[in-house]
Parts: C-alpha cells; sequence; structure tokens
C-alpha cells in the first residue's frame, strides 16, 4: 500500500526569476555595507584611541633644558648651572653628561678642579666655594629648576671665580630624562632642542652631580 505522496518545499524561490535575482543581489549589497560599516567602525574607534593616547601623552610631557649663569636670584655674583623642566608633565632625570674642553666629567665638583685648579683634597683650601646638588635619578615636577652647581663669588678666589665665568661657556651639559610613559629624550648641547631615544646611555646614569 502506498502512502500518501509528500512534497518537498522549496524555500526563497518566488517563482519568478527576476524576483530571486534581485533579492541575492540586495542581500549581497546589504552584505557589503554591513562589512564597509563595520571595517570603517574599527578605523574610527581605532584613530579615537590614538588621539586619545597622543592626548594623555601631550598632557605629561616633559621638556628638559640646561642653562647657566652668574647671578642669582637676589642679584648677587653667582656662577651657576641649572636643570630646569618647562613641560607640563614630570621628568624622570635618567642621565647627564657633563664634558669640559672635550672630556667627560664624572661630578660637576670636577669642573672646578679642571678649570680653575680648586681641590677639595685634604689639607687644601678650595679656590673656589661650591654648592651641588645631584639632578640624576631625580623627579623634576613641571616648572621646577635645580642648580647642580653654584659657586658663589663670596668666599671664592677672585682670579679662580673669573676664570670659572669666562670658562663655563666651554661646558657642555646634557641631560637624558623620560616621562612617566617611559618615552625618553636628551637634550642637546648647543641648542634647546632635544632627541628622542629608546633608552639613557649606561655611562650618563654614572654622573654623580
Amino acid at each position: 500500500m502506498e502512502g500518501p505522496e509528500t512534497h518537498a518545499h522549496h524555500h526563497g524561490h518566488s517563482g519568478h526569476r527576476w524576483l530571486d535575482i534581485a533579492a541575492a543581489g540586495c542581500a549581497i549589497v546589504v552584505s557589503v555595507i554591513s562589512l564597509f560599516l563595520a571595517i570603517h567602525h574599527g578605523q574610527v574607534m581605532k584613530e579615537m584611541a590614538d588621539a586619545n593616547a597622543r592626548m594623555v601623552t601631550a598632557t605629561s610631557w616633559p621638556w628638559v633644558s640646561t642653562g647657566t649663569g652668574n647671578l642669582n636670584g637676589e642679584g648677587k655674583a653667582e656662577i651657576t648651572f641649572s636643570v630646569m623642566n618647562k613641560g607640563i608633565g614630570p621628568a624622570r632625570i635618567q642621565g647627564v653628561q657633563m664634558r669640559y674642553e672635550g672630556k667627560d666629567l664624572g661630578h660637576a665638583v670636577e669642573l672646578l678642579e679642571r678649570c680653575c685648579g680648586s681641590s677639595r683634597k685634604a689639607g687644601e683650601v678650595p679656590r673656589l666655594m661650591d654648592i651641588t646638588s645631584g639632578v640624576n635619578g631625580e623627579v623634576l615636577r613641571p616648572g621646577e629648576r635645580v642648580e647642580m652647581l653654584r659657586v658663589p663669588k663670596e668666599g671664592s678666589e677672585p682670579e679662580a671665580w673669573s676664570r670659572l665665568n669666562r670658562e663655563r661657556f666651554k661646558v657642555s651639559l646634557r641631560i637624558c630624562y623620560c616621562s612617566v610613559f617611559d618615552e625618553c629624550w636628551t637634550t642637546r648641547a648647543e641648542s634647546n632642542e632635544v632627541d628622542k631615544v629608546q633608552a639613557c646611555p649606561a655611562e650618563w646614569k654614572k654622573f654623580k652631580g
């Protein structure tokens, strides 16, 4: 005995070939548009993330510069070598290079010895009165200024002080510093420009003044 006859149902066909083609075409167009929108959305989100990262970096950007002078804030004769953070973010000082006549110095006081014969050795009277402040490894707040070396004229031998006042322009002082995001730069001795670096020179980290 034969069972009831069954008929297979064919879905998605209208019975009109042109309608089927149009529907398939619309589906393809919708898929392409959806894909384009997804890609565009991803690009927009990436651009927004990059812009946000740049904004965060910009608002925490340090800018370190160095300088030398021969008058203090009270108008008294005093030779100084200073480091200042002119940026808007903290600066982590990670290295110092001080050179005089092409030779590296291990400490700011060495400048006084080589330049002007002022020694701190036992039994010898220093020709120059000096006050030093170490900056290597320190963090400078925005606007903070540190005087690495101060040599007041008062208490120093006039001849030695005058010589240092002339020779200070032959001193090359460079600083390597990093932001809180570990982006690092080195200052240039001849200008206020800086150069971005991957890491601070190891030798600069040994400077003691």
